[in-house]
C-alpha cells in the first residue's frame, strides 16, 4: 500500500462538480470606468470579428486591463447570460497548469494529461464561450496550449490580459495606454468624492491642485486611486507635495482588491520579478533618463548587449512606453515607475558608473549640437535641445555634485549657454554656470573658457554689468596664445559691450574693432557677422545712425549666409533702430516688423519680447502713445517671466522716445495701457504690433 500510495498518478485528475463559472469579473464593476469607451468599442467589435478568436489587452501594470476586460464581460453577459468563464490567472505561477486551472474552473476532469484539451475543448462548445484569463503575464510559456485549446473548440473566443502579448498565432493585440490628463483628473476627483464626501473640488485653487496631483501619476488608474484613497486622512495641498516621491505614498488600496494592486510598488515589483538578469540591469540603469532616451543614448548609457531587445521586452511587460510619434523614436519611463527603477539602481554598486555615462553623453551631446545653434539647423537643433532638456538638467545635476566631474559639467555648461539664451532661460543657466564655474578643480580646466563667455552673456543680458564685467575680465586674462584668439575676440566683445552699457562709447569702439579683426584672422564666420552686428550698434550709439547702417545690414547679410535666423532678427531689430534714429520710420517698421515674424517662427519669446519692445518705441515716434504703453507692459512682462530685461543699449536708446509718449498721454492713461499690455501673451503683442504698425501690405 505504501508502495501504490508513492507511485506517481498517471493522470490529472479534476473533481468533476459540475461547473464553476468564473463571475470574479463582477467585483471590479463597483467602481466606474472612465475614459476607455474607445478601447471597449474596439475589444467588443473585435469579439465579434470571426478573424478574431484570441484577443490580448496589453498595457502596464495597473492602467485598467482587468477593469476594461469585465466591463466587456458585462456587455456580452447583458446579451447572453452564462456565456463569459473569467479565470484569474495572478496566483498561478506553473505555466504547465494552465489548462488545469481552466479545468478547474469549469468543472471538468480528464483521465489523462493529454486529453484534457478535448476535454475543455468538449465543454467549451456547448457554448460559444469568451474565456477570459486575466493577468497572464507570468504564464506566457503556456501560451502555445491556448493555441491548441482554439483549434479544437471552433466556437471558443478567448480575451486575455497580460503585460505582455502572448506573441502566438492568430493574437490580435489590444495595447491599453495611460488616460489622458483631463480624463485622469475626472477620475481622481470622482474617486475622491467617493472617499472623502463634501471635499471642495470645484474652485481655481482644487483645480490647480488636482493638476498638481495627477501630473506625476502619469495618467495611471491604479495610482490615481491609491492617491485618492489618501485623501480620507489627508488634505489635497500636502498629497501635492507628498506625491514627489510617488511610491511612498501610493499605498493602502482597497482591502478587496488583489495584494498586487494595494500599492503601486507591488504593482510595478510584479512586472520586475519577470525580467531575466539581463534585462533587470537595463530597466535600472533606464532609470538615470528623465523625459526619455532615444536608443543612442540608451546603448552609451546601459552599456549592455542588445539594448534594443530588452527594450522590446520591457515594453512587453508595461515598465517602458514608446513615444511612436517622435522622430527618432524615443522611450520612456511613467513616473512611479521610474522611482521604483532608480530605487533599484541606488542599491546596484553601480549606480556612480551609470550616472557618470549619462553625464558624459549629453554632454557630448550638447557640444556637438552647440554650433549647430548658430546655423541653418538652427531651429532643428534648438528642438532636438528642448527634447533632451531633462536629461540635461539630470546630467548637469549629477556632473556637478560631491562625486561628479567639473570637466564633464564645464564642457555642458560652456555648450548650452547659447541655447538657454535663445530660449530666454537666462536665470536657469546663470545658476547652473555659476554652479559649475565654482566647483573645485574647474579653475584649470580647459572647458572653461567657453563657460566663462556664457556666463558673461547670461550675467549681461539680465542686466548685472558687473559680474559681466568679472567674467569677461577673466576671460581675456585667460586668452593669451594664439590659440586661443576667439576666446580673446568674445572677452573683448563682453567688455565692449560693457562699455557701451556704461556710455563709454570711446571706449567700446576699438575693443569692438579688435575684435571683428580677431574673427577676420580666424576666418570664423559667425563671430565675424556677430562681430559686424556689435560695430553697428557701438556706431549708431556715437551718433552715426549712417554708418551703423551700413554695417547693420552687412550683419544682416553676413548672418543670413550662415543660416542663422536668430541673428538675422537680431541684426534687423539694431538695424531698425538705426533707421528710426536716422528718421527712416518706415525702414524702421520694415525691420521690426520682418524680426518680429522671424521670432514668432522660431517660437522664441525673448526675441519676440525683443521685437515688442522695439515697436514700442516705433510707436512712440510715430504718435502711437496708448499703443506703445500696450506694448511697453506686454515686453515687460515677458522679460520679467524670463529674469530678463530689454538689452541696455536699446533701452538707452528708446528711454527719450518713451518718455515722450508717456508725457503726451499722461500719467493715469499710461499706466492703464501698461496694465492692458500686461495681460497679453508676447505673441498676442507682436501681432498686436505688426496691425498696427508694420509696414502696408507687409
Amino acid at each position: 500500500m505504501f508502495e501504490a500510495a508513492a507511485r506517481p498518478a498517471r493522470s490529472t485528475s479534476v473533481p468533476s462538480a459540475g461547473p464553476v463559472w468564473g463571475t470574479e469579473w463582477r467585483n471590479l464593476r463597483r467602481t466606474s470606468m472612465l475614459g476607455r469607451e474607445t478601447e471597449l468599442d474596439q475589444v467588443l467589435d473585435a469579439l465579434t470579428d470571426q478573424s478574431t478568436r484570441l484577443l490580448t489587452i496589453t498595457g502596464t501594470g495597473g492602467v485598467g486591463k482587468s477593469r476594461l476586460a469585465a466591463e466587456v464581460c458585462w456587455r456580452i453577459e447583458t446579451d447572453e447570460p452564462g456565456r463569459v468563464l473569467w479565470v484569474p490567472l495572478a496566483g498561478l505561477l506553473q505555466s504547465d497548469l494552465l489548462l488545469a486551472t481552466v479545468a478547474t474552473a469549469l468543472g471538468v476532469s480528464a483521465a489523462a494529461e493529454e486529453e484534457l484539451p478535448a476535454a475543455l475543448a468538449r465543454v467549451l462548445d456547448q457554448r460559444r464561450t469568451l474565456l477570459v484569463l486575466d493577468t497572464f503575464e507570468r504564464l506566457l510559456d503556456a501560451a502555445p496550449a491556448l493555441g491548441v485549446l482554439l483549434d479544437m473548440a471552433t466556437h471558443l473566443r478567448i480575451l486575455v490580459t497580460s503585460r505582455a502579448p502572448l506573441r502566438v498565432r492568430g493574437e490580435r493585440e489590444q495595447p491599453l495606454n495611460a488616460l489622458p490628463e483631463p480624463v485622469a483628473a475626472e477620475l481622481f476627483r470622482e474617486r475622491v468624492r467617493s472617499a472623502r464626501p463634501g471635499l471642495n473640488l470645484e474652485d481655481d485653487d482644487a483645480a490647480r491642485l488636482v493638476a498638481d496631483i495627477c501630473r506625476p501619476l502619469a495618467g495611471v488608474p491604479l495610482a490615481l486611486e491609491l492617491a485618492a484613497s489618501r485623501v480620507r486622512h489627508m488634505p489635497l495641498h500636502l498629497l501635492s507635495l507628498e506625491l514627489e516621491q510617488p511610491l511612498q505614498v501610493l499605498t493602502d488600496g482597497e482591502r478587496d482588491l488583489p495584494e498586487r494592486q494595494r500599492t503601486m510598488r507591488s504593482t510595478i515589483s510584479w512586472s520586475h520579478d519577470l525580467l531575466g538578469a539581463g534585462d533587470k540591469a537595463v530597466f535600472r540603469r533606464l532609470a538615470a533618463f528623465a523625459g526619455g532616451w532615444t536608443l543612442n543614448a540608451a546603448e552609451q548609457v546601459c552599456a549592455a548587449d542588445r539594448v534594443i531587445a530588452a527594450i522590446g521586452r520591457l515594453c512587453e511587460h508595461g515598465l517602458v512606453v514608446p513615444d511612436p510619434a517622435t522622430r527618432p523614436a524615443r522611450w520612456h519611463l511613467l513616473d512611479p515607475i521610474r522611482e521604483y527603477a532608480a530605487e533599484q539602481l541606488a542599491a546596484s554598486p553601480e549606480a556612480d558608473a551609470v550616472a557618470r555615462r549619462h553625464a558624459e553623453f549629453y554632454a557630448e551631446l550638447a557640444a556637438t549640437a552647440a554650433p549647430l545653434l548658430l546655423g541653418s539647423e538652427q531651429a532643428e537643433t534648438r528642438k532636438l535641445i528642448r527634447n533632451e532638456v531633462a536629461n540635461l538638467r539630470a546630467a548637469l545635476g549629477s556632473a556637478t555634485q560631491a562625486r561628479g566631474d567639473p570637466e564633464v559639467a564645464l564642457r555642458a555648461v560652456g555648450a548650452l549657454w547659447m541655447f538657454w539664451r535663445l530660449e530666454g532661460a537666462f536665470e536657469e543657466g546663470r545658476i547652473w554656470i555659476q554652479r559649475t564655474l565654482d566647483l573645485p578643480g574647474a579653475d584649470d580646466s580647459p572647458s572653461r573658457a567657453n563657460a566663462l563667455w556664457g556666463a558673461a552673456w547670461l550675467s549681461y543680458q539680465r542686466g548685472d554689468v558687473p559680474t559681466a564685467t568679472a567674467y569677461g575680465e577673466e576671460l581675456l586674462e585667460r586668452s593669451t596664445g594664439p590659440e586661443a584668439a576667439l576666446d580673446r575676440r568674445n572677452a573683448l566683445t563682453i567688455l565692449g559691450h560693457v562699455a557701451i552699457a556704461q556710455r563709454r562709447f570711446d571706449d567700446a569702439l576699438p575693443l569692438l574693432e579688435e575684435a571683428l579683426e580677431l574673427a577676420r584672422a580666424s576666418n570664423a564666420s559667425w563671430h565675424i557677422a556677430t562681430s559686424l552686428l556689435n560695430l553697428g550698434t557701438v556706431l549708431l550709439r556715437q551718433g552715426d545712425p549712417r554708418r551703423a547702417v551700413e554695417v547693420l545690414e552687412e550683419a544682416v547679410a553676413a548672418h543670413d549666409a550662415a543660416g542663422d535666423r536668430h541673428f538675422v532678427a537680431h541684426s534687423l531689430i539694431e538695424l531698425g533702430y538705426a533707421f528710426l534714429i536716422w528718421g527712416k520710420a518706415e525702414e524702421a517698421a520694415a525691420r521690426f516688423a520682418a524680426a518680429t515674424r522671424t521670432f514668432l517662427n522660431l517660437e522664441e519669446q525673448w526675441g519676440a519680447a525683443e521685437a515688442v519692445a522695439a515697436f514700442a518705441v516705433l510707436a512712440s515716434v510715430c504718435g502711437h502713445a496708448e499703443t506703445a504703453a500696450v506694448l511697453s507692459g506686454a515686453s515687460e512682462a515677458a522679460y520679467a517671466e524670463m529674469a530678463t530685461r530689454v538689452m541696455v543699449p536699446d533701452a538707452e536708446l528708446g528711454a527719450p522716445f518713451v518718455a515722450h509718449a508717456r508725457a503726451v498721454l499722461g500719467e493715469t492713461e499710461w499706466r492703464r495701457g501698461v496694465q492692458g499690455g500686461r495681460g497679453l501673451s508676447v505673441e498676442e503683442a507682436a501681432q498686436l504690433a505688426l496691425r498696427t504698425l508694420g509696414p502696408a501690405g507687409g
